[in-house]
């Protein structure tokens, strides 16, 4: 039982021993007990209210139900005890009065005198735990508030009663933690003074962030333009590793602002003049994407493995196309089948109809036919592939996954036979 605790009981029990109850007595009894604190330094406001719950509930212990008369009667030795009780209960004050005015709602005004100094100020220290400089400013503008809220509590008190207010103190900061950063829980230091000194260490709550994996992905230019920027940014997508997966779901707008910074610083950024657009999806492997495309030019790279089919096995295809508005692209694919060294070129004209649809016509300049193209995107990693080459009377039909920036995968219907191809994105 805690100290403090038992010294209310046993004072209440000799209490009980002097006045052994007049509660059947007849005339009016006392029904509740209304409390007012006051001091020459004021305590902070939640700090009082403590107070007066603690002595309106030793006031009801010591009183309800006993009749009007018995407290007049009684009077004097009532505001001994409630001086002695607090005397040893408050530390840090002293009781300089105690007066109990009887009724069916019975007074208790209590006047306090704290002892020595006072606290003056409060300064906070959040202890890091190894997180990075840039998540700290995040926490800090979650808790912006929380050195003012603590300050409300301390400041005012005797230096001597902080480590029994402290436990105020805890609950504030656990209160505002929960409104506030709720993905974490505290532990709490406290060195009493006039400038008070409060330490703060978060512990994650919850799942964390165990891994980060990282793609770069563009329609636009190669992958291996790309990698040139993939250190920064992995860099910076790293800071979300230890992080409780809930704060980076909160902040996910913020930590999808750091990678698309950390990309943009990249050279190749303004030289392209690229457009980025981050994707991240917490988890305790959280997924970040980084889709970079552009407005000025398409410039792609492939090799093809087909598997399955009996002639052109093994390919390359480089695609240069300038857009020549939004939405319009004039470009020159060009083609070698790694069999034969067969060299095909082909001008064409594509157009964008949707975001996620492009159709367009291009001409073989070797073997004199045009052939009709449409590329519909499903989601980030799908697409559906489709050509039709009037004059040789042969189409494709190419179902397409991406199996990551660097590698997809795709199985090709045609009249005549089907295969696998793998396709290495460069």
């Amino acid at each position: 039982m805690h100290p403090r605790r038992m010294i209310v009981l046993s004072l209440l029990g000799l209490l009980l021993v002097l006045w052994p109850g007049t509660g059947s007595a007849a005339g009016p009894t006392v029904d509740t007990i209304a409390v007012t604190i006051t001091a020459a330094e004021p305590p902070p406001d939640k700090v009082a209210k403590r107070m007066t719950a603690s002595i309106t509930a030793v006031g009801e212990e010591m009183l309800a139900g006993r009749t009007v008369a018995d407290v007049a009667t009684n009077q004097v030795n009532y505001e001994k005890l409630v001086r002695e009780i607090f005397n040893r209960v408050l530390v840090g004050y002293s009781v300089d009065q105690a007066v109990i005015t009887p009724g069916t709602t019975t007074r208790i005004a209590v006047v306090l005198e704290p002892w020595g100094e006072v606290v003056r100020s409060v300064s906070l220290e959040l202890d890091n735990g190894g997180l990075s400089p840039e998540v700290m400013n995040l926490i800090n503008r979650d808790i912006e508030q929380l050195e003012e809220q603590v300050g409300d509590v301390l400041i005012g008190l005797p230096v001597d009663s902080v480590a029994w207010a402290g436990g105020v103190s805890k609950v504030v900061i656990r209160e505002l933690l929960a409104n506030q950063l709720p993905e974490f829980r505290s532990n709490l230091e406290i060195t009493a003074g006039q400038e008070t000194h409060i330490k703060l260490s978060l512990i994650p709550s919850g799942p964390v962030v165990d891994t980060v994996q990282l793609s770069l992905r563009s329609r636009t230019i190669p992958n291996l333009l790309l990698a040139e920027a993939g250190t920064a940014v992995r860099e910076a997508a790293g800071m979300m590793r230890g992080l409780p997966v809930a704060f980076v779901e909160r902040h996910q707008k913020y930590f999808a602002g750091v990678v698309q910074s950390a990309a943009a610083k990249q050279s190749l950024v303004s030289r392209y003049g690229i457009t980025l657009t981050p994707v991240v999806e917490p988890g305790v492997v959280t997924e970040v994407t980084l889709n970079a495309e552009t407005d000025k030019y398409r410039l792609t790279l492939e090799g093809n493995l087909d598997v399955g089919r009996e002639d052109d096995t093994t390919s390359a295809k480089l695609h240069f196309g300038k857009y020549t508005g939004s939405r319009d692209e004039v470009f020159l694919e060009i083609k070698v089948i790694a069999d034969n060294l067969e060299w095909d070129f082909e001008p064409g004209w594509g157009h964008k109809f949707t975001e996620t649809t492009f159709a367009g016509l291009k001409y073989n300049v070797s073997d004199h036919h045009s052939t009709l193209w449409l590329n519909h995107y499903i989601g980030s990693d799908w697409m559906l592939r489709l050509e039709d080459t009037p004059k040789l009377d042969y189409y494709e039909v190419g179902v397409r996954y991406k199996l990551h920036e660097f590698l997809s995968a795709e199985y090709v219907f045609t009249e005549k036979e089907n295969w696998l191809r793998l396709t290495a994105n460069l």
